[in-house]
């Protein structure tokens, strides 16, 4: 009995190791019989899985394949002829190794399930051909729920602590082959996953929102209908801790190698990764940028909206649309380009700071409007230079700051500079032409109307303040180009402006104005100027409704003429009047007559030896065509001489003249009620200014004969 119960043992022993050794030899072709019938089977015969080698451990669950290949050479080929039959989208994948330990073995052999408590797959190349004709078909949530369909098989479930995917690479390429998105340099670490068959899209494609970890190297997205595609650089995904982080993002024009925009360190926080994943939709808190270089396209907006609104073209193959919290760019190149005028140089801005502290939102075909009415924000930058439409001037604006949430804008200056000299302008210029060289300092706007200008490009300032500085210079020794000026007086200059203005108070400090002239008989220049100008303007508008509650633009100043005499003006413009009706008043007094020099000198060839001017005080009433002023003019003890040029260019006195002079003109006025009334017909190929000051010299001219 012994003995044969032995005999029984040694052949359950043999059999069991002859059946252990017999598995050893067959249990990887029955593990690739079952694994290749189950993907043929599920996919209609139109994939096959191979590998080249496997090493397995039934008892601890251990299983690795290396060099895996699922692919579908027969509809690969069918795409060269008809597209009709085949599925929206195929699918080459490729890893080197894929790897679980902690497998059930038994419930993988008997098609029940996958599980594992970890899943790693090493260097995996995912191809995803997209079967359309010419226009690759859209991409939908079936592809990708089809996917994960193929992954299944004809398993009910497959399960895993976790799912680690270590630099793999996401092609989609076109029929032919030519990649229209790249995905490169996948590191992956996805945490409790399980698809069943119970499970639909939104529940499948959670596990990659509630938690996973994700870093790619490189995305190279598909060409936008702006003709430009986006490439990003080093992203970081953690959907547990809701944020997104992007080392650079790239925006070229097609068949263009260097970016139009490039943007540093990206941050994203309070990530919606719902939205983000599922509905393409871009909802977060803030958004951070150390900022770059961005490139905007604009164009005139052909739908519904207000003239003159631009609409904004936005590269949304990433998002469908985005819902901010906020923003911050940091130091920014900005470039706008107009697509409406294809051979314009673009507006540049640079060192540009954006802050967004308000829900935006953005999608395709949203105007620049829209982004900036409904948002609070503030825009710092450097400034910017642009050239006048005539090529004569160039225009600087300085360091400003823009705030619509606090209605104001800050300016550093405004600079207006004539291209050529002085010199070179005589030798240029065929006519006489005033030159402006114009400076407005520390500008201040606030209570501004911020979405009126940029909705309706209307300006509309409760308070401004600025200091300016003021020359304009005129070469008389050119002839006059014959042109009448009428029409171009500063009322008439305001209501002429291509966009509503209105500004209630604007206050100027310590301005200075300088005219210079070059006199025709003496070729010397003469320089009438005010300086420690403080003045006041009220109501400066063209808007017809605010014309009709109050029509009276006003400016009341104080200055020192000449550096020594104490001015005070009062000047008012009609905005309602047809005929450019003005009225001024204004008295200087205390002042050496020899401060007159500068002036008489060069234009009137004549000298002050001697004399005080105790006031001068006038009214004036002016239109188009001319100006009746009357003018008390009191000096004392003044003496005369008459000039001429010597033979060295240089002025000398003419003695006889000069006696002469002195005994025609009046050496003092004292009496007050000596006023003298004049009116000066204007030459209408002269300015405002010079009808003004034509106008009181001749006032004063003839008090004193």
């Amino acid at each position: 009995m012994k003995k044969g119960f032995k005999i029984l043992l040694v052949i359950v022993i043999a059999g069991a190791a002859g059946g252990l050794i017999y598995w050893q030899v067959i249990k990887k072709k029955v593990v690739r019989q079952s694994i290749e019938k189950t993907i043929t089977k599920k996919t209609d015969s139109l994939y096959y899985l191979h590998y080249d080698s496997s090493r397995i451990d039934e008892i601890g669950g251990n299983a690795t394949f290396y060099n895996v290949v699922l692919q579908s050479d027969s509809a690969q080929k069918a795409l060269l002829n008809s597209t009709d039959s085949l599925p929206n989208a195929l699918y080459n994948i490729r890893v080197k190794q894929a790897s679980a330990s902690g497998v059930d073995i038994v419930g993988f052999l008997q098609k029940q399930q996958i599980a594992a408590g970890k899943i790693r797959l090493l260097k995996p190349v995912i191809q995803v051909i997209n079967t359309g004709a010419d226009n690759p078909k859209q991409f939908t949530m079936n592809d990708t729920l089809e996917l994960y369909q193929k992954i299944l098989g004809k398993f009910k479930s497959i399960k895993a602590n976790v799912i680690q995917i270590d630099s793999g690479t996401v092609l989609f390429t076109n029929r032919a082959g030519k990649t229209q998105t790249a995905v490169e340099n996948i590191n992956i670490t996805l945490n409790n996953f399980l698809v069943d068959s119970t499970k639909n899209y939104q529940n499948v494609i959670s596990y990659f929102i509630k938690d996973v970890k994700a870093t790619v190297e490189n995305i190279l997205l598909p060409p936008s209908k702006n003709n430009t595609r986006l490439n990003l650089e080093k992203i970081e995904y953690d959907a547990g801790e809701k944020k997104l982080l992007i080392k650079t993002i790239k925006q070229y024009e097609v068949n263009n190698i260097r970016p139009v925009t490039e943007l540093k360190n990206i941050r994203v926080n309070e990530l919606n990764t719902d939205a983000f994943i599922v509905h393409h939709q871009l909802k977060a808190g803030q958004i951070g940028c150390d900022g770059g270089v961005v490139t905007v396209y604009t164009k005139k907006n052909t739908g519904k909206s207000k003239a003159g609104d631009r609409s904004l073209e936005l590269s949304t193959d990433m998002f469908d649309r985005a819902q901010i919290g906020g923003v911050s760019l940091g130091s920014t190149k900005l470039i706008i380009v107009n697509k409406d005028q294809p051979g314009a140089q673009p507006f540049v801005l640079n060192n540009a700071h954006f802050k967004v502290t308000k829900m935006l939102n953005i999608q395709e075909g949203i105007t620049i409007n829209n982004i900036i009415n409904n948002a609070e924000w503030e825009l710092t930058a450097d400034g910017f230079s642009l050239d006048t439409k005539n090529k004569l001037y160039k225009m600087t604006v300085g360091n400003f700051i823009i705030s619509n949430a606090a209605s104001i804008i800050k300016v550093k200056n405004f600079l207006l500079k004539p291209v050529l000299t002085e010199q070179q302008s005589a030798q240029q210029n065929r006519f006489q032409h005033d030159i402006y060289n114009l400076a407005l300092n520390d500008i201040v706007l606030s209570g501004v109307n911020i979405k009126k200008l940029v909705s309706d490009q209307a300006l509309e300032i409760e308070n401004a303040s600025f200091q300016p500085i003021i020359k304009i210079f005129n070469d008389r020794t050119l002839p006059p180009e014959g042109k009448s000026k009428v029409g171009n007086y500063p009322q008439q200059q305001i209501l002429k402006l291509p966009f509503p203005v209105y500004i209630r108070s604007v206050k100027i400090s310590n301005a200075s104005v300088s005219y210079r002239e070059r006199s025709v008989k003496s070729k010397m220049t003469g320089n009438v100027f005010f300086n420690d100008i403080n003045a006041t303007l009220l109501n400066v508008t063209n808007i017809p409704e605010r014309i009709k509650a109050n029509a009276l633009f006003k400016l009341d100043a104080t200055a020192k003429f000449l550096g020594k005499g104490d001015v005070i003006t009062e000047w008012r413009f009609p905005l309602n009047a047809d005929n450019g009706a003005f009225s001024i008043s204004g008295k200087l007094k205390d002042m050496s007559a020899a401060t007159l020099n500068p002036i008489i000198e060069p234009l009137a060839m004549a000298s002050v030896k001697d004399g005080q001017i105790d006031e001068v005080s006038f009214t004036m009433d002016g239109t188009d065509t001319k100006a009746v002023a009357n003018i008390l003019f009191l000096y004392r003890d003044l003496k005369m001489d008459m000039l001429k040029k010597g033979d060295d260019q240089e002025l000398e006195k003419k003695g006889f003249m000069s006696m002469l002079a002195n005994l025609l003109i009046k050496n003092k006025n004292t009496d007050r009620v000596n006023n003298r009334e004049i009116t000066n017909e204007r030459d209408t190929t002269r300015s405002f200014f010079n009808l003004v000051w034509k106008t009181i010299y001749a006032g004063a001219k003839k008090t004193a004969k």
